[in-house]
């Protein structure tokens, strides 16, 4: 029997509910794992922030803005993720004293300041996806938001409250604005990409070759002969407006202070170009290999693959995406010092790219195979493309979770050092942890700044005047101590080589698992914990005490 529905009861009848759309719970599902992978471990080390960049510049500078001094003092570094810092501090912590709370529970500010990257390098996530979807189609977004969503540098950097991951959602904005530029070339698209380069720029320096993709954006718009010339070059005046608005926004101090601005901005660029102690290689070699392990091998490859692609079938398409991340590139290689985090701006566009030649070669396999057997290429291809990074960003989480080596030796150090005892502590450990020292009675040896340069100041003679002073304890610091040797600094190699034959080790810890060769020094691998040998944060620490020397009472 059929039953004809009349226009009376199909009014009457309950609406079909409307399935979920597949794509939609696979973005949230990348979103969410984004979000897990970056909120664990959020407080590793806490209460002592030993990243010197989170303990020294951004998180005091935020506290002291929440407390009424909006000005950093600086401009080594812009103020935006500081002055974002600062609001939230506002909202978390009321009308509470901020710097003195840094001091007195620092685990509570730094978690919130976390947080606060947590929360941005989800969105980032995101937002690659959006862009992803602009410049091709929703399934590469998919592709690139997993992609970024498990990548070992934005998923370690997330974990700590610097402005490398903050910087890369304005520029992933700024990316999709440049498309809508050259696109349309309306007012609205430029104001949106300028003031977003001019956020990006203000949130990090490194951001700033982005207006290069605005200045692309155009002229493509005249070589197409969709824009003359004099519009274009009206169009570009509005974007940079827009631009130095955005970055002036977040850094209002470079105007009151001009010359301080300029002086910092220009001493930061000369210090960049300068020699890092104890580092090695060249960048122009060095930053394409920590792409291997802070995106990815397959995902460098599929990224390479889908700018060759995109080239043929979308050539503006193509140059949009990949000048950024070039332009950044060369302008970083050119310089001395070299650090995997600095090249974060540049990994939405390659993630976009490693989507797109994802997408691209799986529906190629699908158009000769057919579906089923497509399918299959499609789920090889994807776990080929993400295996490495997210096998990385669980470990990583997991090793944060485990006890940093230089929390076990200040444990030991105060619970077993007597009070009233002298002990040498190298300055790779943050002002909370000498303070603990302090509190537990302990004088500490002056080591005088710059902190930089303590391993150039290391003599064997050194031994001569700790224990003519009473400072018979002498705490190593690992990472201190392999960048004088990576450094080949003589005088530091025969100073910790006469403290070893004249020392006794009354307590040792090791960041690495038994029986693993431990890797050589390095500024990236050393700090991010990449190596599998890792088993824990930290360095190897040892606290020895100096035979013959009278202030050394046996520990408790």
């Amino acid at each position: 029997m059929v039953v004809v529905l009349t226009d009376e009861r199909r009014a009457a009848a309950p609406p079909r509910p409307r399935r979920p759309d597949p794509r939609t719970l696979a973005l949230v599902a990348i979103v969410a794992t984004a979000f897990a992978l970056r909120v664990v471990a959020v407080r590793h080390g806490l209460p002592h922030a030993y990243n010197p960049d989170e303990d020294l510049h951004y998180v005091p500078a935020a506290a002291r803005a929440a407390d009424g001094d909006w000005s950093t003092g600086y401009f080594e570094n812009p103020a935006g993720f500081t002055h974002l810092l600062a609001l939230c501090f506002l909202v978390v912590f009321g009308g509470q004293d901020v710097t003195a709370l840094r001091v007195a529970d620092p685990t509570a500010v730094f978690t919130v300041a976390r947080l606060v990257a947590v929360v941005l390098g989800t969105l980032t996530v995101a937002l690659v996806h959006l862009a992803g979807k602009r410049y091709a189609d929703r399934a590469t977004g998919l592709v690139a938001a997993a992609l970024l969503a498990t990548a070992y540098l934005p998923v370690f950097y997330s974990h700590q409250a610097l402005n490398d991951v903050p910087a890369m959602a304005p520029t992933t904005v700024a990316l999709i604005a440049c498309l809508r530029v050259h696109q349309r070339g309306d007012l609205t698209g430029l104001l949106l990409a300028g003031a977003a380069v001019g956020v990006a720029s203000g949130t990090k320096y490194l951001a700033a070759p982005m207006a290069l993709v605005i200045a692309l954006a155009l002229l493509l718009r005249v070589v197409e002969r969709r824009s003359a010339v004099l519009p274009a070059l009206a169009g570009l005046g509005a974007a940079a407006a827009a631009s130095i608005a955005g970055l002036l926004a977040l850094n209002p101090y470079a105007v009151v202070e001009p010359g301080r601005f300029v002086d910092d901005v220009t001493g930061q660029s000369a210090r960049v170009g300068g020699e890092k102690l104890g580092q090695s290689g060249s960048a122009w070699l060095g930053y394409p290999a920590t792409l291997l392990w802070g995106l990815g091998v397959a995902a460098v490859a599929f990224a390479l693959l889908g700018a060759v692609l995109l080239w043929r079938a979308d050539r503006a398409r193509a140059l949009l995406l990949v000048t950024f991340p070039v332009a950044l590139y060369v302008a970083m290689a050119a310089q001395e010092r070299y650090f995997g985090r600095w090249l974060l701006p540049a990994y939405p566009a390659l993630a976009v790219l490693a989507g797109y030649g994802v997408v691209r070669v799986a529906r190629a396999v699908r158009s000769r195979t057919g579906p089923r057997a497509g399918l299959l290429a499609t789920a090889g291809l994807l776990v080929a493309l993400l295996a490495q990074p997210t096998v990385d960003a669980v470990r990583s989480d997991l090793l944060l979770t485990r006890t940093d080596t230089r929390a076990d030796a200040l444990a030991w150090t105060t619970g077993h050092v007597p009070p009233g005892s002298g002990i040498v502590v190298e300055p790779a450990v943050p002002g909370s942890y000498r303070r603990a020292l302090r509190a537990a009675g302990l004088e500490i040896y002056p080591v005088q700044r710059p902190y930089e340069d303590y391993e150039r100041t290391l003599s064997p003679a050194l031994l001569d005047d700790y224990r003519s002073a009473g400072y018979c304890w002498v705490m190593v610091n690992g990472h201190q101590r392999d960048r004088g040797r990576a450094a080949g600094l003589l005088d530091a190699g025969a100073y910790y080589d006469r403290l070893r034959r004249e020392s006794t080790p009354a307590f040792a810890v090791s960041p690495y698992s038994a029986g693993a060769t431990p890797p050589p020094f390095s500024y990236d691998l050393s700090f991010n914990y990449y190596p599998p040998a890792f088993r824990r944060p930290g360095p190897v620490v040892e606290v020895r005490r100096l035979v013959g020397c009278a202030g050394a009472p046996d520990p408790a």
